[in-house]
């Protein structure tokens, strides 16, 4: 699977937003698109995802979208959205019921199947109410959003909720996390998820 990150030039404020789709071996043009079309992790607010999602269908001939998976509803991680929609068919996931444009409203512990790989959707509420992170594990990577991971002290408050749903991610074997903001982390991830987990225990916790 590849994941490429469609706002990592981009010269305005905004989320990732990841693509992930398969590797298309070279003599598989006469592949099915539905069984190829990939998933897209948050929108972003970046207008410019859109041309290099249709220069991406134009490589491929297949449609480069057909799911999308929102991790909040924060603007700059859901304003594109609304163009996604008017320019293909897809099947949209969120934990808000509030956000336009949404197929699935979901509670946690649901699962998205994607060419073969299935995406754990967890429900991780703390940076808002309505946030989840995002697990593929046949990859072992997690995608984040703007769920606070890396807990360097011990001087923060916390909810409850939020404690006890870490406790569930430090379980994931994990190789890569996808934050909504920044570069990805590719070494000791679960080093960084247990001393989090640590941090977060001896941290004020409502």
């Amino acid at each position: 699977m590849q994941v490429i990150n469609l706002t990592a030039q981009s010269e305005v404020y905004t989320s990732n937003a990841y693509l992930c789709s398969p590797s298309l071996p070279d003599n598989d043009s006469e592949s099915d698109g539905s069984t190829k079309c990939g998933l897209l992790i948050d929108t972003g607010c970046d207008p410019l995802i859109l041309p290099a999602l249709k220069q991406i269908e134009y490589e491929n001939r297949i449609q480069p979208v057909c799911q999308v998976i929102l991790t909040h509803s924060h603007y700059d991680h859901t304003k594109i959205l609304k163009d996604i929609r008017a320019t293909w068919q897809v099947t949209t996931y969120a934990y808000s019921a509030y956000l336009n444009g949404i197929d699935h409203v979901i509670k946690g512990g649901e699962t998205v199947q994607v060419n073969g790989n299935n995406f754990d959707l967890i429900h991780v509420p703390g940076h808002t109410t309505d946030s989840i992170c995002v697990y593929c594990k046949e990859e072992q990577i997690l995608f984040s959003g703007d769920s606070p991971l890396m807990i360097w002290g011990t001087e923060g408050t916390y909810e409850l909720s939020f404690v006890k749903a870490f406790e569930k991610l430090v379980q994931l074997p994990v190789r890569t996390i996808y934050p909504g903001h920044g570069d990805a982390i590719v070494k000791d991830c679960n080093r960084i998820l247990d001393q989090s987990l640590r941090n977060l225990r001896k941290s004020r916790v409502l």
